[in-house]
């Protein structure tokens, strides 16, 4: 087919459909539906991914987690028996990684409350107020040198402090503002599951540029020294050991760990590590999982749309070629082989679907940005969500719209002309 047919078999495709405005449009629903779906969901996960690596980076670089369980954070997943089997490490381990030479900050870690929902949530109240779901953490001085840790207002506690094992707490700015409104909480008393602790320092307000929105965790987060830690909760058997390495340096740090660590649990060179090794990105596991959950779930419905979306236009391609019978007579007569007849369906089919698959990309991006702007839900534009969905949509066309195709190609031209 030459360049001038080709042109004419494409205007008779786009005057075909914009006779036909209305029917095309409600035909592509289960295709504009489909891609608009992948669109959309290409855009939040791969938008969720990117923030997870940005709060990894902002506020825990270089950092690596050694921990009793082979996970660290908030996850879909129960530990099994064997990781709740294993011996807890503790504040000696703590120390003598810390007087290793190669890490640059080292803090172990002891947690109270949850990182997610949970039953078992501490108490934090002042003048007759209660905090929403606070998380204590106990942990040393240097904390602020592993993990970025910004203060509002005050200070963060001492070595004197920690070491005498003072009630002092650092509050997250949310609790702040829950238990103390517009009140300096600084000098104040609070009340941590009934024991007293004075407010030494707030920290910073979130920046907003959490997760999924605001960074909540920093907001209801409340740092209180390791060993009160250790004096007011002694069920509190497991300590994390946190340890910053310096820049370009993660690995060697991290081997130099684990040997020091294998080493003082007594295990082989032959067996398998009884610990976790978590980098600070791993924290975040749970936003994958849930990523790769929303994936299994969302592309099969995106799937069925698109479905359905091609029966639709494979019964519209056949009824189009029923009315166009005449047509097609007439075209065959005058010469068009059933080459160019198949090839002009099937272009019409495309075209259709091709547009159908545009306006759903739209759509989605559309619903993802607007997403984005009203509940500052990240979301980003993946070149694979565009190329995916505008695929998909041509895919269907070619497919529902073969057989129409077919159909009209094999009409005698005499049987088609009578139709006249």
């Amino acid at each position: 087919m030459n360049i001038q047919r080709l042109s004419d078999t494409w205007g008779t495709v786009i005057d075909s459909i914009h006779s036909n405005k209305l029917r095309s449009g409600l035909t592509l629903t289960g295709v504009i539906i489909g891609t608009a779906v992948v669109a959309l969901v290409g855009a939040v996960l791969t938008g969720l991914s990117q923030r997870v690596q940005e709060v990894s980076d902002k506020s825990a670089p270089n950092v690596i987690y050694f921990t009793k369980q082979a996970r660290i954070g908030p996850s879909l997943q129960q530990p099994t028996a064997e990781e709740r089997q294993r011996k807890d490490f503790t504040l000696d381990d703590a120390i003598a990684v810390s007087e290793l030479s190669s890490p640059q900050a080292v803090s172990p870690q002891k947690v109270r409350g949850s990182y997610g929902p949970s039953a078992n949530i501490p108490k934090l109240t002042a003048r007759s107020r209660e905090g929403i779901n606070p998380l204590i953490l106990g942990v040393w001085e240097n904390y602020p040198e592993v993990i970025n840790v910004p203060l509002e207002r005050g200070r963060f506690f001492t070595e004197t402090e920690r070491r005498g094992r003072a009630s002092v707490a650092v509050i997250g700015y949310g609790i702040a503002r829950q238990v103390f409104e517009e009140l300096d909480p600084v000098g104040e008393d609070v009340k941590i599951d009934g024991k007293l602790f004075r407010v030494i320092g707030v920290l910073a307000r979130s920046s907003g540029e959490g997760v999924i929105g605001s960074d909540e965790l920093d907001e209801r987060t409340v740092y209180i020294p390791f060993e009160t830690a250790e004096k007011f909760y002694p069920e509190i058997e497991e300590t994390l050991i946190a340890v910053r390495a310096p820049n370009g340096r993660v690995d060697e740090v991290t081997d130099e760990v684990t040997f020091l660590l294998r080493q003082r649990r007594g295990l082989k060179s032959s067996d398998a590590n009884n610990f976790g090794v978590n980098r600070s990105e791993q924290v975040f596991e749970l936003v994958d999982d849930v990523i790769s959950g929303l994936g299994v779930i969302v592309i099969p419905i995106a799937l069925a749309s698109l479905f359905v979306g091609g029966v639709g236009v494979m019964n519209i391609m056949l009824v189009s070629v029923k009315e166009r019978t005449p047509e097609i007579g007439i075209r065959r007569a005058l010469g068009a082989t059933r080459g160019e007849i198949l090839t002009q369906f099937l272009i019409e089919a495309i075209t259709l679907t091709g547009l159908g698959g545009l306006s759903g990309i739209a759509a989605g991006l559309f619903l993802a940005f607007a997403v984005r702007s009203i509940v500052s839900f990240p979301a980003a534009v993946p070149f694979w969500a565009i190329a995916a969905g505008f695929g998909a949509s041509v895919l269907v066309g070619l497919i529902a719209g073969f057989y129409p195709a077919l159909r009209a190609s094999r009409l005698d031209p005499v049987e088609a002309m009578r139709g006249i």
